[in-house]
């Protein structure tokens, strides 16, 4: 036994002197960033010569920005446990988040990024659904890595050497620049499906809260019910409200696939847009748009409240006494939009809302709140086909039959949409349907 336990000790300290050695020469690489050439010591005894473009600064800023960041990582792996994708996608380790900030690092080391090394790059980073999980385990666990920023900064440095994003969605940020959403339709048909309701036509009109619906609420025909639902609403709480007459992407689609570029433009315009409506109050239809809104706009927080559509009618709802006209004796469960719940922790207004309704049955799927399981449609993901063994969707479906609902409530669109298709393509419309918490409100005071 005690030989045994020696030679254990003397391959664990060859290993140790061996990550040591490589270690050290890693480091010594990182104090020579951005080098023209740079030359590695083979395990052969030979030699490596490495030589790199010359980068330009916005570039050089986003390489050491993800050095930087991964370099800290301690490579517990915890945040695979908690990553959508490394789950439904057999358990490759560069798809979670430290594998795929990892492969990000070594990108930048070694200058991987062009052939076939760099199409697997592109197709690992943009297969991400930017749902915060690993951010949140890793705070809550370990080193506190701020892996998504590290993600984003990839996304960005893939799009400035002209490698990223994916073909498809190259598409939908054409069609953002010349039509102002992703979906290629003309600008001034924005509204026309609202023609029949009321509502003030900003910025010619005024008013004190701005209701940003949002381009996939506007164009996909699906959710359009969704935006009819909240003006109703407003109206029922007497909020002095209106819509943008000419409203664009909030740009949330072009800054998660990595282009700032379009996103500095299409954000200064909707600032000043957002300014010339005189409201004090900015209240979106989705996560998305909130988010963006409140984290990557800092000029709108000087100026504006951000509210998402659920904070803003709970609110009401609890100070005022709402008579419910029909009651809904049916079991509800609710789907965490990633883009609430695990960027943003709002996790309570959406629940006291379904709740106020009479008679509804609200239960919880075995995931949820903070540990929600992501639809799959973020990041980018919503205008793109990515491999995966099964969808996360239709994982979520499953689990909302299991809980015994008959109602999968969301409050955001593109998580309806993804659940819309599982619910269809696994056949079980017989056994749920989807709605948004709006269209549950508005369907139980009979609007």
């Amino acid at each position: 036994m005690g030989d045994k336990r020696r030679i254990r000790e003397i391959i664990k300290q060859v290993r140790t002197n061996a990550i040591d050695h490589w270690q050290k020469r890693l480091v010594d690489r990182i104090k020579m960033p951005y080098a023209r050439s740079s030359v590695y010591e083979t395990g052969s005894g030979g030699f490596l010569e490495v030589v790199m473009p010359e980068l330009d600064d916005v570039t050089k800023e986003l390489m050491h920005e993800i050095e930087e960041s991964v370099r800290n990582c301690l490579q517990c792996n915890f945040c695979m446990s908690s990553c959508p994708v490394f789950m439904n996608t057999r358990g490759f380790y560069s798809l979670g988040g430290s594998g795929l900030t990892q492969s990000l690092y070594y990108a930048v080391l070694w200058d991987l990024f062009d052939g076939k090394e760099k199409e697997e790059l592109m197709a690992n980073v943009y297969r991400c659904t930017t749902c915060n999980a690993c951010v949140n385990t890793c705070k809550n666990l370990s080193a506190g890595i701020p892996l998504m920023e590290i993600i984003e900064c990839g996304r960005k440095l893939l799009v400035e050497k002209a490698i990223g994003p994916m073909p498809d969605q190259r598409k939908v940020l054409e069609s953002i620049y010349m039509y102002g959403n992703p979906y290629g339709q003309a600008q001034e048909n924005r509204m026309d499906y609202l023609k029949e309701l009321e509502f003030k036509r900003m910025p010619r009109q005024k008013a004190e809260t701005l209701l940003f619906v949002g381009c996939s609420t506007s164009y996909e025909p699906s959710l359009k019910n969704i935006a009819r639902s909240m003006i109703k609403l407003f109206h029922f709480f007497g909020v002095d409200f209106g819509v943008l007459e000419e409203e664009r992407c909030s740009a949330d689609t072009v800054i998660r696939l990595g282009d700032e570029v379009l996103f500095e433009e299409l954000s200064s315009q909707n600032i000043e847009t957002f300014k010339s409506t005189g409201a004090k109050t900015i209240v979106t239809i989705s996560p998305h748009d909130f988010n963006v809104f409140s984290k990557e706009y800092p000029a709108l927080k000087d100026n504006f409240e951000i509210k998402h559509y659920t904070e803003f009618l709970a609110e009401k709802v609890e100070k005022e006494a709402v008579t419910f006209k029909k009651e809904m004796d049916i079991t509800i469960t609710y789907h965490d939009p990633c883009y609430l719940s695990k960027h943003n922790e709002i996790l309570d207004p959406p629940r006291k809302l379904i709740k106020a309704v009479p008679k509804v049955n609200l239960v919880e799927m075995k995931l949820s709140g903070m540990d929600n399981l992501c639809c799959g449609g973020g990041g980018g993901r919503m205008f793109t086909e990515v491999e995966e063994e099964k969808r996360l969707s239709d994982m979520r479906i499953v689990q909302a039959i299991e809980a015994g609902a008959e109602i999968i409530a969301t409050a955001c669109p593109w998580c309806h949409i993804m659940l819309e298709n599982s619910v269809r393509d696994l056949k079980v419309d017989d056994k749920i349907k989807v709605m948004d918490v709006a269209e549950i409100l508005a369907a139980a005071l009979d609007l």
